[in-house]
This record gives C-alpha cells, structure tokens and sequence, in this order.
C-alpha cells in the first residue's frame, strides 16, 4: 500500500520540482569563464538558442540489465555531468534559481522527484551545448545565466545507483551510484556511450 502511494505520488513531485526550475536539458557566473581556445568549455552569450550543434549522451548497463539501475539522485533527475578538459563543471540544469537578469529571490519546494529504474533502452540525452554557470547578483543572490559551449573536448560523467528493489517503477536506492567518465568532442554526430 505505501509503495503503491509513492509511485501514484513519483509524477507529482516531479511536477513541482520542474515547476520550480527543473531540468533544461537543451543544456559562479566567473566572469573570467571556463576552459580556454581549443580545449572546449567557452562563455558565450547565450540569449538566444545554441547553434554550434549537438551531441547525444545514452547510458546503460554493461550487461543490458538496465532497470537494476535507477536515476533521479540527490533530488535531481540528472544523470549525466558535463566539464571542461580544466576541470570546470558546466550544469545542464537552470535548477531552482533566479536568473542573473532578474536578480530576485525565489521559493523552491522541499520536497524531490523520486529516483527512477533506468529505461529498457538506456537513458538518452542530446545536449545542445546549453550550460547554466552559477554566479551571485545583487546583496550576493545566487543566480545562474545561460550560456553555450564552444566547439571542442568535454568529459561527461554518466551515473546511475544499483536498485536492489522489485517493486516494479520505485527505485529503492541504498547505495553509492556507479559512475563513468567518457571524453567526447562537442559537437558530434556519434553518441557518448556510458557503460556501468
């Protein structure tokens, strides 16, 4: 019986968390920037959409038991991280956050989507070179502005926890995720594949 509310309830925080910014997977505002010419990670106005093109992450499982993993940790459905070849992240998410334009603080909900078993084919993402640099506005407001990667090398960081569980779409997730770091070049026409 509580497993079946909590499945019936998954879909509604999910709502709530997109509500409050969610995930915009198209894609410290340090001024300096990250990365450098030739080693990707670029600052680039982003005002309107990336066009530089586009790269498609998918992960699964090494012996294609894909839904003995779930994603959707740590109150996010994320499950892949972008960085320069220096180290430097770069979010695909707005997230909970005001913009660096409009500078005003914002409610975020205390409650998280549940994690989720990883699909029968794997998870898919393609990535328009969208990233959300975080940086501080105003009395010191944490914000984040849009901003598109320039052509070059990235690392992607793929991760999805084991899910000892059988209750169908409910991830129980006890333990640490297993992740995999893959280098790729931005844009590209073949996919970024993680094996866990």
């Amino acid at each position: 019986m509580i497993i079946r509310f909590l499945v019936a309830l998954a879909p509604l925080l999910f709502v709530l968390a997109v509500g409050c910014g969610g995930r915009t997977p198209a894609g410290s505002q340090d001024t300096g920037g990250v990365g450098g010419a030739g080693g990707g990670g670029g600052l680039e106005d982003a005002s309107s959409a990336c066009t530089a093109g586009t790269v498609t992450f998918h992960l699964g499982a090494a012996d294609g038991r894909n839904s003995r993993y779930c994603v959707g940790l740590d109150c996010t459905d994320e499950w892949v991280t972008v960085r320069t070849q220096q180290d430097a992240r770069m979010p695909l998410s707005f997230g909970c956050s005001t913009t660096c334009e409009d500078c005003r603080p914002i409610g975020c909900p205390l409650i998280c989507p549940a994690p989720k078993p990883v699909k029968e084919d794997g998870e898919r993402l393609t990535w328009d070179g969208t990233y959300w640099p975080e940086a501080t506005c105003g009395a010191k407001q944490t914000c984040r502005s849009k901003r598109c990667a320039s052509p070059g090398k990235y690392i992607a960081r793929m991760c999805a926890a084991p899910n000892p569980s059988d209750a169908g779409s409910f991830c129980v997730v006890d333990e640490k995720p297993k992740c995999i770091d893959v280098e790729f070049e931005y844009p590209s026409t073949t996919t970024v594949e993680g094996a866990i």
